[in-house]
């Protein structure tokens, strides 16, 4: 009878390394957002351009390694993970990165920033969506090191509890964004309706940074467990 092989016979210091590469790629993007945001606020639009650059870059990075796995990635093996769902959670993870690239470029090519009224609330929630993307991070990080440990029961305890963190990091999120929503609606008036649009929609592909960690982290479980 065949014996599926284990995670790490299969994947040793390939795959599942370069996934965990890209996601820390991908992390490295979405950090640099309170950056981009602490230049932007202050008006300081050369060096959002900067900062814009290096989100770009960071970007590419995560793609060249998302590319990498793909080549990678074994086929046609009898498995204890789907090969489909390591790419979807690549797939994932790579969305974080785009976003934060889409949220840099729509802000930089308006010269768009918030009212200054709202850079306490705004930095909370900038804060609050990288912890998400960082725990979820941690979940990727376990998943690899349970695959060395033979889906050892401890390790699961500790991704499941790492999930839990990322569900409560994602709506602290959500209403971090609400909070703002309602600010940003008081400031309307000294606002031109075109920026205030755009405004409300970078709030939300902020939050969608959010919502690809809490995805992450759930299919990185879903990997553990099978």
């Amino acid at each position: 009878m065949a014996v599926k092989p284990a995670l790490n016979e299969l994947f040793g210091s390939s795959p599942l390394s370069l996934i965990e590469r890209h996601a820390q790629a991908s992390l490295d993007c979405v950090k640099q957002l309170v950056i981009y945001f602490e230049a932007a606020q202050r008006g300081d639009w050369k060096k959002a351009e900067k900062v814009q650059e290096e989100i770009v870059r960071l970007e590419e990075v995560a793609d060249d390694i998302k590319m990498e796995v793909r080549m990678n990635l074994p086929r046609g093996l009898w498995m204890s993970v789907s090969r489909a769902d390591l790419l979807d959670l690549v797939r994932i993870q790579d969305a974080m990165a785009n976003e934060t690239k889409d949220i840099a470029g729509l802000s930089l090519g308006r010269n768009l920033a918030f009212p200054e009224t709202l850079n306490p609330s705004l930095f909370k929630y900038l804060g609050i969506v990288i912890q998400a993307a960082e725990k979820a991070i941690e979940v990727v990080a376990e998943t690899r090191q349970l695959s060395r440990s033979a889906f050892g029961a401890r390790q699961v305890k500790i991704i499941t509890s790492k999930c839990v963190q990322v569900e409560k990091l994602e709506r602290r999120s959500d209403k971090s964004q609400q909070k703002i929503r309602a600010n940003l609606r008081a400031c309307e008036e000294k606002i031109a309706p075109v920026d205030v649009i755009f405004l409300y929609q970078l709030l939300s592909q902020i939050g969608e940074v959010a919502d690809h960690a809490e995805k992450v982290a759930h299919r990185a479980q879903i990997i553990a467990s099978s």
